[in-house]
């Protein structure tokens, strides 16, 4: 069977509300244009029935690729199974719960079939969701800073690339890949489009400040080496500071007689300073040190427990390898 012209890749979790209504307008959108498509909906261990419609669908639909995953392995081994399994000469990656709107695709195949490797959209309207949008801006304008790409400070998850950009994009060998800043990373000729982000529906956002933090954490021990030179900052400045207070100290004795200066408080105090430099220092080489454990371990990003393809096509054999290994 002839690949599909667009693969739409879905991470799913806990989103049964959405599944129907997402399916039946992405069939409307692209086959509108006459294109053929594929949407890849990875259910990532979802607490409810996604996966039981998303058989639904399949069943339905041939155009629906359904694959499960053995537990909840977190939205980016998610997105990694989605992308393995797409053949399409353009990929789509979106959210499930609505907000991105089906309908947008196609000004974003048309800057495709313009040049663009890549299209990102930028949000205009967050659709209600304002509290955690500074935040989001504040990570990614530091982002751009640390990492030296440039990076709008509202870009969202909605995108779609070539299938150069995938090529490049699956190269890359590490297990704990972060697509957002992987993606922005790697380059190509790319080219941004403004959307207006719909109001969330059924509850609030999974990524709380507190694992949005974690994500920044985990982008900067990933892709910069900020952490460290923070490090080398820090002991610089300490070591600075001290042989200055020393210096003084001298001075002020051997010049004005002083006695030096003594005391329990002192003491404690440039005590507890060295411990939380060293304890920090500990934290951030163990977190580098963590993350080389994991990549030489090299565990599968995920597992695969079942899957649904009215119509599975032919894999390239690096595919297959892939496949096999989940």
């Amino acid at each position: 069977m002839e690949p599909p012209s667009v693969s739409v890749v879905i991470p799913v979790y806990g989103n049964e509300q959405f599944l129907e209504e997402l399916a039946r307008r992405l069939k409307d959108t692209l086959g509108g244009l006459g294109r053929s498509f594929e949407v890849i909906f990875v259910d990532d261990g979802s607490p409810d029935r996604s996966w039981d419609l998303i058989e639904e669908l399949s069943s339905r639909h041939h155009e629906v690729v359904g694959l499960r995953l053995s537990r909840n392995f977190g939205q980016h081994p998610a997105i990694s199974a989605g992308f393995e399994r797409a053949v399409g000469e353009v990929t789509v990656l979106m959210d499930a719960d609505l907000q991105d709107a089906p309908e947008e695709l196609p000004r974003l195949l048309e800057l495709l079939d313009d040049g663009a490797d890549v299209v990102y959209t930028t949000i205009v309207d967050d659709g209600g969701s304002s509290r955690l949008r500074p935040t989001s801006a504040l990570f990614h304008f530091s982002f751009a800073h640390v990492a030296s790409v440039s990076v709008p400070p509202s870009i969202g998850t909605y995108r779609a690339f070539n299938r150069r950009f995938r090529e490049a994009l699956m190269s890359y060998p590490e297990r704990r890949a972060l697509y957002g800043p992987l993606m922005l990373y790697i380059g190509f000729k790319t080219a941004f489009v403004p959307v207006k982000r719909l109001p969330r529906r059924g509850g609030g956002s999974s990524y709380g400040f507190l694992k949005r933090m974690s994500l920044a954490i985990e982008t900067l021990v990933s892709y910069t080496n900020v952490p460290l030179r923070v490090l080398v900052f820090v002991g610089s400045a300490i070591t600075f500071l001290s042989i200055a207070y020393l210096a003084a100290l001298v001075v002020d004795y051997f010049i004005r007689g002083s006695a030096f200066a003594s005391g329990l408080t002192l003491l404690l105090g440039v005590t507890l300073l060295f411990m939380g430099t060293v304890l920090f220092s500990l934290g951030v080489l163990g977190t580098y040190l963590f993350r080389v454990f994991q990549e030489v371990l090299a565990r599968p990003r995920y597992l695969i427990s079942e899957r649904v393809d009215s119509h599975p096509l032919e894999l390239s054999s690096s595919q297959q390898e892939k496949h096999q290994g989940a």
